[in-house]
């Protein structure tokens, strides 16, 4: 949890730094005071928002879940009754006969609308980062990629991929993350760095050596990756206290939201 606080703090402080200019240093305490709560506030609203977009998204893919199961669930409840009909009444076996056509195609509207959601599940974790991704391979696997395959799988274990996947998104975006990647420099070498992500909003990496640096946001299929060397040192630093090694303090760094 102090964790969390520390990194809404520094988050919110690396915006306020970014905005202010050199001609903030005319203005009197009182104006520079006003002008970093309102930068505050804006950065807050913004996080807010992103924050707010995001459960709306998950709740309502949930409430789909959910109706689905039930739907499932009576549809099983429905078979097993259908499996204990007296075999021998002809009339009996016409209706479950009938019964067992609209099963077949109440199926096939569940298995239709979980073959869609496990299609948005895969393109939402081919923009995640990989250390997201990294966590959910599990799960990945065994999301069917082809029609055939959905005979190994029941809608319950379906839904429960889709669920699963879901809330790891759901942790990763509401923590600070430190993994270690590899990136390549301005050479093409692959180097190996630290990387800090606020949530699924922003990240920021270094080398071991704090010689190559920058920053990352999420693209339209993958995560966007910026050199800027400059920004080794102050990064170095928010790892260090991230890790508990420095002792708290505000560090300026460059914030992008869109």
């Amino acid at each position: 949890m102090n964790r969390l606080l520390c990194g809404a703090l520094l988050l919110a402080y690396f915006v306020l730094w970014l905005t202010i200019d050199s001609s903030l240093a005319q203005e009197s305490k009182f104006d520079k005071a006003r002008a970093y709560v309102e930068k505050w506030v804006k950065t807050r609203q913004l996080i807010a928002k992103k924050s707010a977009d995001w459960r709306v998204e998950r709740e309502n893919i949930q409430q789909s879940i959910g109706l689905l199961k039930k739907e499932i669930d009576l549809l099983e409840n429905e078979i097993e009754q259908t499996k204990d009909i007296d075999s021998e009444a002809d009339v009996q076996k016409r209706r479950i006969n009938l019964s067992l056509e609209d099963l077949k195609k109440s199926n096939k509207v569940v298995n239709d609308a979980l073959w869609n959601m496990e299609r948005q599940v895969l393109i939402l974790m081919s923009r995640f980062p990989e250390s997201l991704k990294d966590r959910t391979t599990g799960v990945r696997t065994r999301i069917p990629l082809k029609q055939e395959d959905l005979r190994n799988y029941s809608a319950a274990e379906r839904m429960q991929n889709i669920v699963a996947i879901l809330n790891e998104a759901d942790r990763f975006n509401s923590a600070i993350t430190m993994a270690v990647e590899l990136r390549k420099d301005s050479e093409g070498k692959e180097r190996q760095v630290q990387v800090v992500y606020l949530g699924l909003g922003q990240a920021y990496f270094v080398d071991q050596n704090n010689v190559i640096a920058g920053t990352g946001v999420p693209g339209s299929d993958r995560w966007v990756w910026s050199f800027n060397n400059d920004l080794a040192a102050k990064i170095r630093k928010v790892i260090g206290i991230y890790e508990n090694g420095l002792p708290a303090e505000f560090v300026s760094v460059p914030v992008e939201i869109k």
